[in-house]
């Protein structure tokens, strides 16, 4: 059965290994997507600034990533936080998560030449007002807002 796990035991590091980074418990949030208790992919938020917050993502299956779980993401960054700006890093060589971001409706803000060690680093940011994913109904609602709320 697949669902949705809220800071599920080392789901944010598994995330931040993905992409390279590092996941601090007790300030960053993870929300998994899984299968049968196996992680699908999931989003870690971190670098709370009051107003914005970075976002990362990586996953293995390729339908990983569902409405309900964007919605999920979104709201509790928007609406629960109340941030301004989500900002999403991303190396310029990683194309499939630059299509996924930019599919997500990121939008590029910035590029910090030489920043990663392939290249460049693309800041792309999404704001609340330009946010289509809280205009959406979850499925699951009851199970989402669930999940929020522990």
């Amino acid at each position: 059965m697949r669902r949705i796990r809220v800071n599920g035991e080392g789901d944010g590091a598994w995330v931040m290994d993905q992409v390279d980074g590092t996941f601090l418990p007790g300030s960053d949030q993870s929300l998994m997507a899984t299968r049968d208790h196996a992680r699908l992919g999931g989003f870690v938020l971190s670098a709370y600034l009051g107003a914005s917050m970075t976002v990362h993502m990586a996953g293995t299956d390729p339908r990983w990533c569902s409405r309900d779980l964007l919605w999920m993401v979104f709201h509790y960054a928007f609406v629960q936080l109340g941030l301004r700006k989500l900002i999403a890093p991303v190396a310029s060589t990683n194309h499939v998560a630059l299509a996924q971001d930019l599919r997500a409706g990121f939008r590029l803000e910035a590029t910090l030449r030489d920043a990663t060690p392939d290249g460049h680093l693309l800041l792309l940011t999404m704001t609340r007002e330009d946010c289509r994913w809280l205009r959406i109904k979850p499925s699951r609602y009851k199970d989402a807002q669930q999940a929020l709320e522990q």
